[in-house]
Formats: structure tokens, C-alpha cells, sequence
């Protein structure tokens, strides 16, 4: 999410590859608004990620974010380099908590956490909530779109069953000048919808119809007051392909920015556990599995 700040931030470079990317309206989808849910359809059939206005809802409010700083966790929760980002073992760069969502909800016993999280926990079962919301309404347009029954995409992921739903908070330093790199591994998340809060940029992702070549990244500009949101490769099983999850990865912000603390706060909406992992049926538009093709029975959380 990329907040107006009364801190002065520098501008995003004018002079770097970005990824045309569409930018949707929050309160237009809330309105069930016909072009809004075909344009949601489109983002997500095309490159799996879009840019979502929160500006005249509630969701745009100041509330969102859990207020705790990652800086004041004890190292041993969000240590840097405690990560591989390649086959070489090259170290991340990067500090992240996650906070998983059955804890915070009360769904599973507590589990053991700093002093500053459980203080907090009243403020990140409202985030949590909050997320998991925008991200069903996502999938009711979605499923709309499709000519699906109501609840075959939404009830695969019932705020109330046991999931790998989490929070991950991540804090990336300024790296020196003259050895800056990658600061995660290139992936694709493996849930369904993800739901990204920034201020600096430092996302890249690949676009879908290029080769896979380093000069192919592209910059993710962000835009005040939007939230970035992506798919994951649930929605690209559960479709059969029809839905993409874009492969991305950070690195260093650009510019000026490079100069600066990064922080990024995530939501990542997952099917239950017991969801058994295979193509939705009900839809003329999600592509049939090829010949001689079978699905295992294979559960989200196995």
C-alpha cells in the first residue's frame, strides 16, 4: 500500500522499465459495479496482480496497519540472513515476523511470541479481518464472473477453519552502494490472494509473456492510497491456468529511495487445509484438464 506521507520521500525514478498495471477501485467493486468486475477478471486472467484503491472506504482509513515496529523485535524472531536466496547460499536481506492466523484469532492455543505481539494482539485480529474481507469480496466477483454458485471459490477459505493464513511483516535496510542485490528469492506465492501494504518500492515481477531473462524485470510503481494485490497459485489450480500467479521478487527500492528503510506489511489469504487442491467445477469459462490428465487428492495443508 502506497500511503500519501508527510514524510518527504523521494519521487520514483522517471527513468526505469515499470509494469503496465491496472489500477481497480475498492468502493467500485463493493457497489457489485459491472466494468469494475470485468476489469478485476481481466488483471487477474493477464498478469495476476493489480493495484487497488482504498481512497472512500472505510478499508482507506488510517486503521489498517498493526502498529508494532519489526525493529523492536528480538533478533531471534526476524534476524537478516537467516535466508538462502539462491543454490550458491547466498544470505537474504531482510528482517520479517510472521504472525500466523489461527493464533491471532484464537483458532489453535497461543503460540510463543515476543512481549511487543502479544500486547498487540487486539490490534492485529482487526487487520487480519480486515484482509481476509477484501480478499472474499475479490473472490465473489470473481466467481460471479465465472458463472459460478456462490461460495465455490469463497468457501474454500472460511475466516473460522484452520489455514496457513498469516501476517509477515519485513524490514529491508539501505544496502551499500557498491553491493546491491536481490534481498528474497524470486517466487510465486502458493495461496490465493495476497494483499501488500508499502510505502518505498523495491517490488519487481515478471511479465508473463516475456523470456525468462534478468533484463525481463520489471518495477512495480506504486500508487498513494493503493494496496498491491496478486494472486497465488491456488487460484491458478482452482482455475486450471486461466488465473496467473506472477513471479516477483525484491530487491533494493530505486533512485533516491534506495537511500532509505523499507517496510512492507502482507496479508496472505490461503485455502483451508483440509481444501482438497484441484480444478472448480461448475464453469464453462475455467479450461477443461487435458486428456488423460487426473488431479491427486492433494490437501492445502499437507
Amino acid at each position: 500500500m502506497a500511503f500519501s506521507n508527510p514524510a518527504p520521500f523521494p519521487a520514483f525514478p522517471s527513468d526505469i522499465q515499470v509494469l503496465p498495471t491496472e489500477t481497480l477501485s475498492l468502493s467500485k467493486l463493493l457497489a457489485n459495479d459491472e466494468e469494475e468486475n470485468a476489469r478485476l477478471f481481466d488483471a487477474c486472467s493477464s498478469n495476476g496482480l493489480f493495484l487497488l484503491d482504498l481512497s472512500q472506504t472505510e478499508e482507506g482509513s488510517n486503521t489498517w496497519g498493526p502498529r508494532c515496529s519489526i525493529s523492536c523485535l528480538p533478533e531471534r524472531f526476524s534476524a537478516a540472513g537467516t535466508g538462502r536466496i539462491d543454490a550458491k547460499g547466498t544470505p537474504d536481506r531482510c528482517e520479517f515476523c510472521c504472525l500466523c492466523k489461527n493464533d491471532i484469532l484464537g483458532l489453535t492455543p497461543p503460540l510463543p511470541a515476543p512481549e511487543l505481539v502479544n500486547k498487540n494482539r487486539d490490534t492485529y485480529a482487526p487487520f487480519i479481518k480486515r484482509c481476509h474481507g477484501v480478499s472474499m469480496l475479490i473472490l465473489q466477483r470473481l466467481e460471479s464472473t465465472l458463472g459460478l454458485p456462490v461460495g465455490a471459490l469463497q468457501g474454500l477459505h472460511r475466516i473460522d477453519q484452520i489455514s496457513s493464513d498469516q501476517t509477515l511483516q519485513i524490514k529491508y535496510s539501505p544496502q551499500p552502494e557498491g553491493d546491491r542485490r536481490t534481498s528474497l528469492v524470486p517466487y510465486t506465492d502458493y495461496g490465493s490472494i495476497t494483499i501488500l501494504f508499502n510505502v518505498l518500492a523495491g517490488l519487481q515481477v515478471f511479465p508473463h509473456d516475456e523470456s525468462v531473462e534478468e533484463k525481463n524485470w520489471r518495477w512495480l510503481k506504486l500508487v498513494p492510497n493503493c494496496a498491491v494485490v496478486n494472486l497465488g497459485d491456488a487460484m491458478v489450480k482452482f482455475t486450471n491456468g486461466l488465473f496467473k500467479s506472477p513471479m516477483h521478487r525484491v530487491t533494493y527500492a530505486p533512485g533516491e529511495q534506495s537511500l532509505l528503510t523499507r517496510y512492507s506489511l502482507a496479508y496472505f489469504t490461503r485455502p483451508e487445509d483440509k481444501c482438497v487442491m484441484r480444478r472448480i467445477q461448475g464453469s464453462a469459462m475455467i479450461p477443461e484438464l487435458g486428456k488423460g490428465e487426473v488431479e491427486e487428492d492433494v490437501m492445502a495443508g499437507d
